[in-house]
């Protein structure tokens, strides 16, 4: 045992420093930018709530740290260290049921493991304050106990280890229940196939029933949390039938639906292939031989793990958005990572059991020296191999995973509170925009005069009520309304008497553009129409210009920012600016060259202009990147 946790410490500590130097220093986009802000207020998360990663988030923003979103990230690198700590042991306990070598077993899990934890996957999640790392803890943890339970189900410990598991069970729902409620039926299976009879007793079936609700209950911080009116109240979860639509999420706003969409199949595939990405394909054979090693050695387990790897990779195809800019799709396959990772570093043991094999078969063989000397060469260069293979996966990795220089979320909040008027109510309709100033407005108090406000919301009750107790000077325009453009552009008139009025996105409305100015990263908002001078839009270049180019950008943010030119080209070619729109077009373009709704509007645009072939290569370039896009086959086809 102490010379498991020696190992499991080493990993540990090798990850956790790797995952400190690479450590976005501030808050990131999207989801990750919202738990910063929702730590720093113990607030209400979007929905299902995450209570014990926002009650955890929330102890780890009180350390002695000056930047309380750096302490939310901190926490995602602890959890992820730990759940590979934990990988390593469960993985020891994996071998005991298969029979090996010590020495193989720990430098095939802690290869295996260092392998999986610089994949790109993992890495992203451990970066940034998301909720992926410590499902994972959570998730390992459970089939570690499962396996411990295994060994001494017929004693007391196993009693108590069984008692514990619907405890971590009950926990585990309350940080990501979709992703642990899918997983419930390979854990039901693994139980039942092992001990049917016991498990049956009503006695024992009411005794881990009430510490499976014990451990749920934390989710009863929604409601009172909620009570209690905090800066941010997503859904505001608190009676008991807020509290289910809530967790139903049937109080959040509905999304437009998309032109375009990848057939189920083919995403399933994908994520089904997934390993072969992460894994590398000259090395991804190991966790197939590792998986045909365990049907052979222990066919239970391997159903066990073959089931939970099905099943997490069914719940992703289903549950998120298929885009590998969406790192919420890589968090929600790490269950089904993991356990490939399982079956890889069986496989890694078996290969360098056999190559050892063959090395003291040598020696004990009447060969000619010089073969004896091949034959070591080649073993040990094996076991060199696979003893650099982490490095090498960090090594290339490194430049995608390191979070470190991107503060892009941050500067991007923060120069739009430095510029706009006081008391400025701002129009949003995107979670770039909005949980980013959530974390400088709401959480860290810069400019507590601005009203940030997210238009798609506007659509829920709730919110609606939320919006109406925290900014009492805000009009809110009448219910019922399904457009957001049309919401948007009634709100602006509402209030621009009032209140400065400025959006962080043109909605397509056949009036908003005549009433919008470019400010910065903004358009403000006139109650009469205007048109922008020349000069207006020089400005609005030379800013832009100054702030967007020779910049180091990731993924995301290249996307955030390619969005935002491509808004600026909307609204010039609603305007009639045809030329400027699709300078705008190519610029954005250039900042997001991965972006095939960007190619889809230059081939209109130039469609309009009657330049059909240049049309045609931009369509044709889209549909590379986007295939199943209906608008733009019917366009191609028609030109």
């Amino acid at each position: 045992m102490k010379r498991n946790l020696i190992g499991s410490g080493i990993v540990f500590t090798v990850t956790f420093v790797v995952y400190m130097v690479t450590l976005c220093p501030t808050f990131y986009w999207e989801d990750p930018a919202a738990f910063c802000a929702v730590h720093s207020l113990l607030g209400i998360s979007h929905s299902p709530g995450f209570p014990i990663y926002v009650i955890l988030g929330r102890l780890a923003t009180m350390a002695p740290i000056s930047d309380s979103a750096f302490a939310s990230n901190l926490m995602s690198a602890f959890w992820g260290s730990l759940a590979l700590a934990l990988l390593y042991l469960l993985l020891i306990r994996i071998f005991k049921l298969t029979g090996s070598n010590r020495w193989l077993t720990s430098f095939a899990g802690t290869i295996s493991i260092l392998f999986f934890a610089f994949s790109t996957s993992f890495w992203l999640q451990t970066v940034r304050a998301e909720v992926y790392t410590l499902n994972l803890f959570l998730t390992l943890l459970l089939i570690f106990l499962a396996v411990r339970w295994l060994r001494s189900r017929e004693t007391e410990v196993g009693s108590r280890i069984l008692l514990l598991f619907f405890f971590v069970l009950g926990l585990s729902l309350c940080n990501h229940p979709l992703l642990i409620v899918t997983l419930a039926p390979a854990f039901l299976f693994f139980f039942l196939l092992t001990d049917f009879k016991s498990l049956l007793s009503a006695k024992r079936l009411l005794l881990l029933t009430v510490f499976a609700v014990l451990g749920f209950s934390v989710y009863l911080y929604l409601p009172i949390r909620s009570s209690l009116g905090p800066p941010i109240n997503w859904g505001r979860p608190d009676s008991w039938s807020g509290l289910i639509s809530y967790l139903l999420r049937t109080s959040q706003p509905s999304a437009p639906a998309l032109e375009s969409g990848m057939p189920y199949l083919s995403r399933f595939w994908f994520n089904l292939t997934f390993p072969v990405d992460q894994f590398r394909l000259p090395f991804f054979w190991l966790g197939i031989v590792g998986g045909i090693s365990l049907v052979k050695s222990c066919r239970m387990f391997f159903l066990f793990t073959i089931s939970i790897f099905v099943l997490n990779v069914l719940t992703a195809t289903w549950a998120t958005d298929f885009s590998l800019r969406n790192y919420d799709l890589l968090g929600y396959l790490l269950p089904s990572l993991s356990i490939f990772t399982i079956w890889f570093a069986i496989g890694l043991k078996i290969v360098l059991s056999w190559a050892f094999k063959e090395v003291r078969g040598l020696q004990a063989r009447p060969v000619a020296e010089r073969s004896k000397t091949a034959g070591y060469a080649a073993g040990y260069a094996l076991f060199g191999l696979f003893l650099v293979l982490p490095a090498l996966q960090a090594w290339k990795n490194f430049d995608r995973c390191n979070k470190r220089p991107q503060t892009w979320a941050y500067e991007y909040a923060h120069q739009i509170l430095s510029s706009v008027k006081k008391d400025a109510l701002i129009l949003v309709d995107d979670d770039n925009t909005l949980t980013s100033l959530w974390c400088l407005n709401l959480a860290q108090g810069v400019r507590p005069d601005v009203k940030p406000v997210s238009v798609s919301a506007l659509t829920v009750g709730s919110y609606r009520e939320h919006i109406s107790r925290q900014y009492g000077d805000v009009r809110l325009p009448g219910r019922g309304l399904s457009d957001f453009g049309e919401i948007a552009y009634r709100a602006s008139r509402l209030n621009a008497e009032n209140l400065p009025v400025y959006c962080s996105h043109f909605f397509n409305h056949p009036e908003f553009a005549q009433h919008l100015r470019p400010a910065g990263y903004l358009f403000e908002f006139s109650p009469k129409k205007t048109i922008p001078t020349d000069k207006d839009m020089e400005d609005q270049k030379s800013f832009l210009r100054a702030s967007l180019e020779s910049k180091d950008f990731d993924i995301l943010a290249r996307e955030h920012f390619g969005n935002l030119l491509f808004n600026l080209g909307a609204f010039c070619d609603r305007l009639g600016g045809s030329s400027s729109s699709v300078e705008y077009f190519l610029w954005a373009l250039d900042m997001d060259s991965a972006n095939p709704r960007i190619y889809f509007q230059l081939g209109k645009a130039f469609l309009r202009n009657g330049d059909k072939a240049k049309a045609q290569d931009f369509f044709r370039a889209g549909l590379e990147l986007d295939p199943f896009n209906r608008e733009a086959k019917k366009l191609l086809e028609q030109t």
